[in-house]
């Protein structure tokens, strides 16, 4: 896959580990000025782990997108007046209807998009790196993994990379 980097060696290959490790690399890091702060980074992801601090709730990711993306793409950055909400994850795999998965698109944005793994379609159908994949969307994308593998007795299952959080 274009751009990735898995984490490093001492990063269980595990579904919790990942979303741990890139939450604290692709979220937290960004948002504090960090992101390539290789120390904070496992520092913060340490910190996951352990429980000493938590995932975001989604009211955080709703309010960036209203004040940072109230009239432009989320994914594309660009203006427009006639946006259109999409999901970050497939609704084909049962995530509960509302806003927590939901983001605001241009119309090309969720044409390409669809209803494809937004990891997938990101990197390789649009050719991007990882790396620079929305905060908001990124945010809400391993949130919901986390809720989705817990609820599916599936955080320990062995991972490879971000595409199979939902595959």
């Amino acid at each position: 896959m274009i751009g990735e980097k898995l984490p490093p060696p001492f990063i269980p290959r595990k579904i919790e580990d990942f979303i741990y490790y890139y939450y604290a690399k692709l979220v937290i890091a960004p948002s504090a000025g960090f992101q390539l702060n290789y120390r904070f980074i496992i520092s913060t992801y340490k910190k996951l782990k352990a429980k000493e601090i938590l995932l975001s709730d989604y009211d955080r990711e709703i309010d960036l997108m209203l004040k940072d993306y109230a009239s432009k793409c989320i994914f594309c950055d660009k203006y427009s007046i006639n946006l259109e909400p999409t999901n970050v994850v497939s609704r084909k795999w049962d995530i509960p209807f509302g806003m927590q998965n939901i983001v605001m698109v241009c119309n090309n944005c969720k044409e390409s998009k669809g209803n494809k793994n937004l990891i997938k379609w990101w990197c390789e159908d649009l050719g991007k790196e990882r790396d620079q994949i929305p905060r908001v969307a990124i945010g809400i994308y391993l949130k919901i993994a986390y809720e989705y593998h817990k609820t599916n007795f599936s955080l320990d299952k062995k991972c490879s990379n971000l595409i199979e959080l939902f595959e």
